[in-house]
């Protein structure tokens, strides 16, 4: 309560404020406290001002009490200041709860004012906090210990409640299995395997009840059941046992059978209209109606109506239903302008030439999507966002967010195999050097039998333009199992893009190499030179750097070795990966298919040394075999490459932690090798787990062989920093 105490003489008249004093205030300056009570010396006396005052002191926060005294013109006001918080301890608080109460500004500081609202927050947001984790009856205990000089010592302990199980979910009136009905909603009963991670806890959770009701509506629309009224849950909790019973009250109605499907729009636009996932005499789903009213309106957006409506318009008779989307197109909208922010070191230029939408064009979905997909591949933002602003009815602005992430990478991986034993690669890259877009990387690749050193620089769009331009110089001593070589050489290549999906480039590079302890004469001398150049075309629209959902990355190669120098062969390469989201119900992608397939052939002219032929093995063909153990042999034993490779197989990769950025993978390989034809063929299964931390791509990876012989290098598990598919 606050305490307002007047030490003044009852009768005054109209007396004359000589001076201004404080006591006891330590907080504010004198000269702070004028401004608040904006009363002067020589001014009339006026207790309604003074009472004001005093409100505006209180309103600082400092002040536990407020006295005033008026004695022959000067007037003083003395303060009794709050305490001052000289030392704050916490107990039973997590490091996640520490990290998230100073992110919210909700912890007090050191040297502040002990403020009650405050402490309110706090306990009210560390009990929001447990309660959004199942944990109830969370209790914050505040204890002040008084110190010296009005400062105290603060205590903050937390003791975390329990979690209420739940024992079941009842489904009043429902005539669908309870099982399938279970199995939509989150807040489930605790079963045997309630145990296992990324299973249900059997736990409750408060706030995840009201998706649930959503979730049974959608489960019930999605069916047909166009009438069904799904009621929110009632949670029977008992607070002494921990125990939960969950009811819904449900009215099922009849399942509705689609007739008849038309879009009605202005016959005067062109536009090309998308296929539509509902399907005559099919049973009324609303994802899929859902799915089809955006895609229409995406259809219309890349016509520039930005602002299309497209409504549903649906007539029930008897069992069946009717179904018209009504089309609101709206006036054609232009970009205004393209705004860019978040990109502290990243130059605006080097944003900008990655958006497909310039001022004065017209409004297109596809290019919107592709600006967004565009800076994700890149790699080096933490966040990609474009906004749309409207400034009037016919133009917008693009608010295009492009937050600067870990551009420059420390990557290191280990592995260990029969062969190879303890294997070590390090590398430094930065791919947005100052901002410009341009990478440089500094690599070690180093084990018992391999050792590389290699330094290369990448600009995407020189001067930003469509050219591109690479440089690289590398030093390389590799360990065979037939052959000891050691390299020196580099390349320098030039590229352009031929659209935003597909870039060629011409490559010309020179490598010294020597070959020894060999214990086969062929493909072998001692010391050769490699003068060579390379034409390759790519292609990538993929919608993201790291973990792509959907779209294609392919490239192809041809080497010519030849000009000049010893080595005369034609390499030709070309590699496909192919990436498929899979939906479920709701359309929602809970998988995302892959499939690659890489292929190789050597045509010698004269000499084709032995380490440029090919070996499979290792992550990046067949993976639960040793890198470069499978190739063909002489007639000692001794590996010597093949002319022609194969490797394909499929993959499924469902998200563990989209937060977290975890990705669980099941695989299959395929390889295929040999020196006239693929006649050397090995397989294997297995399982990965990929993690961008922030050091980049983290790779798990477990593998064993399907087909395989007698004396294979296997490699049934292998880590890596900074892999990917």
């Amino acid at each position: 309560m606050k305490k307002i105490l007047f030490l003044l003489p009852i009768l005054i008249f109209a007396s004359e404020i000589k001076e201004i004093k404080y006591k006891g205030l330590i907080h504010i300056s004198p000269v702070s406290a004028n401004a608040i009570i904006n009363i002067t010396p020589n001014s009339k006396y006026d207790i309604n001002k003074i009472d004001k005052s005093i409100k505006k002191l209180y309103k600082t926060g400092y002040f536990k009490t407020i006295k005033v005294d008026y004695t022959n013109g000067v007037l003083t006001y003395i303060f009794e200041e709050k305490p001052t918080i000289a030392l704050i301890e916490l107990e039973n608080i997590s490091e996640d709860l520490k990290k998230i109460l100073k992110e919210e500004n909700l912890l007090p500081k050191k040297g502040s004012i002990l403020e009650k609202e405050k402490i309110k927050k706090l306990k009210q947001f560390i009990k929001q906090y447990y309660l959004a984790k199942g944990y109830f009856n969370t209790v914050t205990q505040i204890d002040t210990i008084p110190l010296n000089n009005n400062r105290i010592k603060l205590i903050i302990s937390v003791k975390k409640g329990k979690q209420v199980i739940i024992r079941n979910v009842n489904f009043y009136g429902a005539k669908l299995p309870k099982s399938e009905l279970t199995d939509v909603i989150e807040n489930r009963p605790k079963t045997l395997l309630s145990i296992l991670p990324f299973t249900n806890s059997g736990k409750l959770n408060l706030f995840k009840l009201p998706k649930d009701q959503q979730q049974l509506q959608d489960f019930y629309y999605n069916l047909g059941y166009l009438d069904a009224k799904v009621s929110p849950p009632f949670a029977n909790t008992n607070l002494d046992s921990y125990f939960a019973d969950i009811d819904y009250k449900i009215y099922e109605g009849k399942r509705y059978i689609l007739k008849k499907i038309k879009i009605d729009y202005p016959k005067n636009i062109k536009v090309k209209l998308p296929e539509l996932n509902l399907k005559p005499n099919k049973y009324f789903n609303v994802s899929a109606l859902r799915k089809d009213i955006q895609n229409i309106s995406h259809a219309f957006m890349d016509e520039g109506y930005a602002y299309v409506k497209v409504l549903p318009d649906i007539k029930k008779e008897g069992k069946y239903a009717t179904l018209t989307y009504k089309v609101i197109p709206g006036e054609i909208v232009y970009i205004n302008n393209v705004i860019i922010k978040g990109n502290n070191k990243t130059l605006d230029r080097v944003v900008r030439r990655n958006i497909y939408l310039a001022p004065g064009d017209k409004y297109s979905y596809s290019d919107y999507i592709d600006s967004i997909n565009a800076l994700k591949r890149k790699g080096y933002y933490d966040k990609v966002e474009i906004k749309q602003e409207k400034v009037s009815k016919n133009k917008v602005n693009l608010i295009v967010t492009a937050k600067d992430g870990l551009s420059g990478t420390l990557r290191a991986g280990i592995s260990y195999g029969s062969y190879t034993k303890l294997g070590f690669n390090f590398s430094i890259s930065e791919k947005n050097v100052f901002g410009s877009g341009q990478s440089l990387t500094a690599s070690l690749d180093a084990s018992s039998v391999s050792r590389t050193y290699k330094l290369t620089l990448f600009n995407p769009r020189i001067f930003d333009s469509k050219y591109s331009f690479t440089a690289s110089i590398f030093n390389q001593t590799f360990q065979g199992i037939s052959y000891t070589s050691k390299q020196k050489g580099g390349y320098i290549g030039f590229g352009k893009m031929l659209n935003r999906y597909t870039s060629a480039n011409l490559t010309y590079g020179y490598i010294s190499t020597k070959l020894s302890d060999y214990n086969t004469t062929e493909y072998i001398k001692p010391k050769s030179i490699k003068s060579y150049i390379t034409l390759g075309v790519s292609y990538n629209n993929t919608d993201d750097y790291f973990f792509p959902t959907k779209g294609i990355k392919a490239n192809a190669s041809i080497e010519y070795a030849g000009i000049g120098g010893d080595e005369k062969y034609i390499k030709n390469i070309a590699k496909l990966k192919y990436f498929y989201p899979l939906l479920d119900k709701t359309y929602n992608t809970y998988a995302v298919l892959k499939y690659r397939i890489l292929a190789g052939a050597i045509k010698e002219n004269g000499y084709l040394p032995i380490n440029e032929k090919f070996y499979l093995g290792g992550a990046s063909t067949v993976r639960g075999f040793n890198w470069y153990s499978i190739a063909p042999k002489d007639s000692s034993g001794n590996l010597i490459g093949g002319k022609y490779e194969f490797v394909t197989g499929p993959e499924i990769s469902t998200p563990l932690s989209l937060k977290n950025r975890v990705w669980l993978t099941g695989f299959i390989d395929y390889g295929a090798v040999g020196e006239n034809k693929l006649n050397i063929t090995r397989s294997s299964y297995g399982f990965q787990i990929d993690w961008i931390t922030p050091m980049g791509p983290l790779s798990f990876i477990w593998a064993w062989p399907i087909k395989s012989q007698k004396g294979d290098d296997l490699q049934r598990f292998e880590f890596s920093l900074g892999a990917s598919f």
